[in-house]
Order: C-alpha cells, then structure tokens, then sequence
C-alpha cells in the first residue's frame, strides 16, 4: 500500500469561552475548520474527540493521513499534559486531559498552554519569525504569556512558564478568576476591561452606556465599551486610556525581568488594536526602567489572528 501522499495535523484551542479546531496540511494549508462554544469541567475532553472525529471527516480522502492532535488549553498545563489550574474554565482543574483524550482516538496526543500554542504559530510565520527572545501576550478573557528563548519556546522546569496574567499589580485590588486579589488579569484582559466600565459607571459615569443597560451594570460587556469607544464617546476613550495604562504595567514588568527583543500581543482585544496599541506604547515606554538608555523594545500586534492557538496547537505534534 503506498503511503498518504498529505498528512495532516489537527489541533484545537480550548478558550475560556469558545474552541476552535483546525486541520493543516503539513505545508500549512487549512484543510478543515470548526469552532464551537467551549464546554465546562470534563466535558472539555469529549468535546476535544468529538471535534477531532469530526476534523477528520473534513480531511478524509485516500491521499491524506491524520498523525496527531495537538491541544492548546488556556491554564496551568504540566509536561505530562495534565491540566493543573484554569481560572477561566469551570470544574476543569486537575483533568488529564492529554490521557483521556488519547485513550478514545487512534493518533498520538499532545497537549499544552493555549498561549505556548499561539507562540508556535506566530514563530513560525508571524511577528516571531526570526525572533530569538520575545514575549507574547495575549489579552482575551484572561491574560496568557509565552517566553520564546534563544528561537524556541520556553516551558520551565514543570511545564508552566509564561503565566503573567497572574503576577499581583495591587495586593489589595480586584478580584482575580484565580481567587486573588490584584493579578494583572482583572485589570488588562477582557474582563478587565469590563471591570474598569463597571466601576466607572457605577461611579455614575459612562453615561450612554449605563442608560443602554437600564442601570443593570453587571451586564456591561467589554464589546459594549470597545462599542461605544470606537463611536468616540468620551467617557468610552477615558476607560480605553486607563486600561492601555494597566496593560503597560504589566508589560512592563515584565521586561524588566525578561529584557526581549519584542513584545507579541494577540487575543481577542487586539480587533480594537487601534483603540488601545498607540497609547499602550507610549505608557510602556513611560514605566520601562531605564528606558532612554536601553534598546528600544517594539510592541507588535501577533499576525495570526484568533487562529493563532489552533494553528500552533496543530504543530505540537511536529515539535514535540
């Protein structure tokens, strides 16, 4: 029998609030696409063979071969593909995700942090193409972080680098998904965002907004503010200002202790790139410690969009 003339990898990216799965030849060429509501606790395990089967039956043809799933989960991943920690999915802390998922399919399995996934993706055609020590952060429900070092990316010693979205910018601030108070998360995410409009409107400002939802604050969305920001309401721009703001403080930070030769950000915020990227580097710049005597570090949008996850999630199986 002669050999499947395209093999194809198969990578998910399980989000806090929507998967996405893809299927890539091993040039790169998309050969099949879902994207469904992520579901909670144990059922991310099913869902992930069920996109899988369903992956495959979009790729199934005599001259194509699936050889591995790759699965990106947004959390604490080990590098026994067990999933320790994930503030933003509910009752999935502690799943062996990597072990469930490979005894109901018939390739190897390989899972880690959604954002190590991204990082993948942009390396290897993206903003990080060429790169040798970077750091990519995306802004989505949470905050994700990847370090890439000396070209490839940085795991640690269990597996579980790059997690800045939980460094403590107020030990006395917001609530955190993760049960803390002050993690750089609840100001510089989505639901930073959202907290931020809250708190403003609360404090009887943001004024077209709160009269959209009737006085009913906790129904203010990130999309709402990023809405009525991109409208040119006032009170909209003054919350984007303030939350460019906390996402340089973290940036910041990290800098300091990372020294990379470019900042990557991705995640979903970055549709509104133009609401928050010009004021996000002049704050960066601002709060980096000696920053007119140092090299210059550029802040670039990632070049993979939401897929990022999903299409670095499909290479695991070819790096691992």
């Amino acid at each position: 029998m002669q050999p499947a003339a395209t093999r194809a990898l198969i990578g998910i990216d399980i989000g806090g609030t929507k998967t996405l799965g893809i299927a890539r030849s091993d040039t790169g060429e998309v050969l099949g696409k879902t994207f469904e509501p992520t579901r909670e606790g144990v059922g991310i395990a099913s869902h992930a063979v069920e996109m899988y089967h369903s992956l495959r039956e979009q790729v199934t043809r005599s001259e194509v071969s699936v050889s591995s799933l790759g699965i990106g989960i947004a959390g604490l991943v080990d590098v026994g593909g067990r999933l320790h920690r994930a503030p933003n999915l509910v009752d999935a802390d502690g799943l062996e995700i990597c072990q469930m998922v490979e005894s109901e399919i018939d390739v190897p399995v390989h899972v880690d942090n959604d954002v190590n996934c991204a990082a993948l993706a942009e390396i290897e055609s993206g903003a990080a193409a060429g790169a040798q020590n970077a750091l990519l952060v995306t802004l989505g429900t949470g905050i994700g972080g990847s370090l890439i070092v000396d070209g490839a990316v940085h795991r640690g010693a269990f597996g579980m680098a790059g997690e800045p979205g939980h460094m403590v910018v107020d030990p006395n601030g917001v609530l955190c998904a993760c049960g803390m108070n002050g993690c750089w998360e609840a100001y510089a995410s989505a639901t930073g965002l959202r907290n931020l409009a809250i708190r403003r409107a609360k404090d009887g400002q943001l004024e077209e907004i709160s009269e959209a939802v009737q006085g009913n604050f906790e129904g203010i969305t990130s999309e709402d503010l990023t809405r009525s920001a991109n409208q040119g309401d006032k009170q909209s721009l003054a919350v984007v200002d303030e939350f460019a703001r906390w996402v340089a403080v973290g940036l910041a930070n990290c800098a300091a202790l990372l020294d990379p030769e470019m900042i990557i950000v991705g995640g979903g915020l970055i549709g509104d790139w133009h609401l928050f990227g010009q004021k996000i580097d002049e704050s960066f710049h601002e709060l980096l410690v000696a920053s007119g005597q140092r090299s210059l570090i550029p802040i670039k949008p990632a070049e993979n969009g939401e897929a990022a996850g999903a299409i670095g999630a499909s290479l695991l199986g070819r790096t691992q």
